[in-house]
């Protein structure tokens, strides 16, 4: 009987002792609930006041009509809730004497704390280099709009379509893509992750090879484009000027892909059999079927030189 009694006091005790414990974790799951909640309101309320809801329905981020804005904006404050809650727990499993949880959650927490400055820097970063990417991208086109460099758009357009591709939009567009991708490697150095930081190498070490790349295509479609207007207008063969024309397109393509050191091998030998099927078929076009036509075509550029 003394033994029973002894046992029964014990685990009351325990009991007693334990209500104090279980009191504080139930005042700091209380205080987490308090400031979570008011977290939340400020983040849903702040961001509705700031109008973000509409910035990305105007934006196209989101559908206006099926109210995604308000369901973005609410899931940031469940976010923000729950992340008050998790750096409220090791105090919770601490005042409960479970130290065998609230250590791994410490531990997860300090590495989360540790990385998250790194992100909010890093996303600074690539919002302000975005920005001044824009910028500087609108200042260049906007200065070649100026000197009127869009009267040369026919140099770089195909077909009927002589203003399908702008010249100032297109190099103010390039501008803003290589700036914006120098300032988005920075944000990756700077979260500093050895797969990021490899990747970020990757791209700046392959960048001068597309910016070559380009520059090998933009100079061939105007070459083309230079060379078709010249054989035109001296011989005025518009299917001879265009077969030129395009033959050097194709050819600074393969330049360009085999600049890029895009599977080098295949980009030779595709290159090397479709200008061999070329030339096959002009000489059987010309020797068979084309002679009278070719015959009068050499006549006529030979006139063009004898004048």
């Amino acid at each position: 009987m003394y033994e029973f009694k002894a046992a029964f006091m014990d685990v009351f005790n325990n009991i007693i002792s334990f209500i104090p414990n279980l009191i504080g974790a139930l005042l700091f799951l209380l205080l987490a609930w308090i400031l979570a909640t008011i977290v939340k309101n400020v983040i849903v309320k702040g961001l509705n006041a700031l109008g973000l809801d509409n910035w990305l329905v105007k934006k196209g981020l989101v559908d206006g009509e099926s109210n995604e804005s308000q369901g973005l904006i609410k899931t940031l404050g469940k976010l923000a809730y729950f992340l008050i809650f998790l750096l409220f727990l090791p105090s919770v499993f601490d005042a409960l004497k479970m130290e065998s949880v609230s250590a791994p959650i410490k531990s997860m927490m300090d590495n989360i704390l540790n990385f998250a400055p790194r992100v909010i820097v890093a996303a600074i970063i690539l919002f302000i280099g975005l920005f001044i990417a824009k910028m500087l991208g609108t200042l260049v086109k906007n200065l070649l709009q100026g000197f009127n460099v869009g009267r040369f758009n026919h140099y770089v357009n195909f077909g009927d379509k002589k203003d399908s591709i702008d010249i100032p939009q297109a190099i103010g567009w390039t501008v803003t893509t290589i700036i914006g991708l120098f300032f988005a490697v920075q944000a990756l150095n700077t979260i500093n992750l050895t797969v990021l930081n490899e990747i970020g190498a990757a791209i700046i070490g392959y960048l001068p090879l597309v910016i070559s790349s380009i520059i090998i295509l933009a100079l061939g479609i105007i070459g083309g484009n230079i060379l078709s207007n010249i054989i035109f207008k001296s011989s005025g063969n518009k299917l001879f000027a265009e077969i030129v024309k395009y033959l050097l397109i194709v050819m600074s393509v393969f330049m360009a892909l085999d600049q890029m050191n895009f599977a080098q091998s295949i980009v030779n030998v595709a290159f090397l059999l479709i200008l061999g099927a070329v030339a096959v078929a002009f000489a059987i076009a010309f020797g068979i079927g084309g002679k009278s036509f070719a015959e009068k075509q050499l006549n006529k550029i030979s006139n063009k030189f004898d004048k």
